[in-house]
């Protein structure tokens, strides 16, 4: 039996939590987490064993650490992680799309420079293995479009709104209550968080990180209830769709509310559910859905990197052309 490698975890939050119950049920995996660290050690934690610290350097300067899992909202903090934990020998795994939506630059070069692997699935997709995919199976296909509903809150408000009739307030407060959205969901609902999922597709699909102010942004609050009945009317469904798109100019970015009629791919895809739609030049469209938010599902995410490091994968961004500033 292989030795078990060791886990040091940051935040033990929704997706935290989400883990470290998804790998309670892979007992056969070996790895274990030995060490957490959470900004409050006087919050009551039940029901589990594990060692909390408030202290990072208690994880990233133990040299019995092998891996880093990094799950907190702290973006800035994240980075600092991270990279710590890189520039000492261990393997990584975050699901911080903020933070590596905005340093895709530097990431870059870790990739190029630090032998332990970096891996950041559960920053995209939530249940969809969407970067796994288009750093494998699409590698060396020429994609020339990502399609998506990349936000699982937005697309569960936005339905709530359309099937119950309820305002933006009641929605939002709903998918609060349900974990489908944080405390303060102005990354989820502005759309930025959809915008730093696409920049990340971006560099894995083709080398490249187009620079966020050419992105057309908007926001699922300025839906109107008078927006919904003239979808309705048409038999269409406002989702929140991103699109990145490859042309002869370059690549164009787009966040925003989209009425979709019933032949579109995204049409049925409702509530917290994610969906991405990958077009190619050789094998043409392809689309998977799954869940995009909640506890769970993106725990599942991480774990399944989790799995990835035990077998020594590596990202391979072989379409890397040039990095836009």
């Amino acid at each position: 039996m292989k030795t078990a490698k060791k886990i040091g975890l940051f935040g033990f939050g929704t997706v935290g939590k989400g883990f470290y119950e998804n790998l309670k049920k892979h007992p056969h995996l070996p790895a274990k987490i030995e060490k957490v660290c959470v900004k409050r050690l006087d919050l009551p934690r039940i029901g589990h064993e594990l060692y909390f610290t408030n202290n990072p350097d208690e994880l990233l300067e133990d040299p019995n650490l092998d891996i880093i899992v990094e799950l907190i909202d702290d973006a800035e903090a994240a980075k600092v992680f991270v990279e710590k934990a890189l520039n000492n020998g261990k393997a990584v795994i975050s699901a911080n799309k903020k933070m590596i939506g905005e340093s895709l630059a530097e990431i870059d070069l870790w990739h190029q420079a630090f032998q332990p692997n970096f891996l950041y699935e559960a920053a995209v997709g939530g249940g969809i293995p969407i970067v796994h995919a288009i750093d494998g199976f699409f590698r060396d296909q020429d994609i020339t479009q990502i399609r998506g509903i990349l936000n699982g809150s937005s697309n569960y408000i936005l339905t709530q709104m359309q099937q119950q009739n309820w305002s933006y307030e009641q929605a939002l407060k709903d998918a609060q209550k349900k974990g489908f959205a944080e405390r303060n969901p102005s990354l989820d609902v502005s759309g930025m968080d959809a915008a730093y999922k696409l920049s990340i597709l971006a560099y894995h699909a083709f080398g490249q990180v187009p620079s966020m102010k050419s992105f057309e942004i908007e926001s699922i609050e300025d839906v109107t209830s008078d927006d919904i009945k003239k979808a309705k009317s048409k038999r269409r469904k406002i989702k929140p769709i991103a699109t990145l798109v490859k042309g002869s100019d370059g690549i164009s970015c787009a966040i925003k509310p989209e009425a979709v009629g019933p032949n579109d791919e995204f049409y049925s895809v409702d509530f917290e559910n994610n969906a991405v739609s990958v077009e190619t030049l050789v094998s043409g469209r392809h689309v998977a859905v799954g869940k995009g938010a909640g506890s769970l599902p993106t725990g599942s995410s991480v774990l399944e990197d989790l799995k990835r490091l035990l077998q020594g994968y590596s990202y391979q961004v072989s379409k890397r052309v040039k990095t836009v500033a």
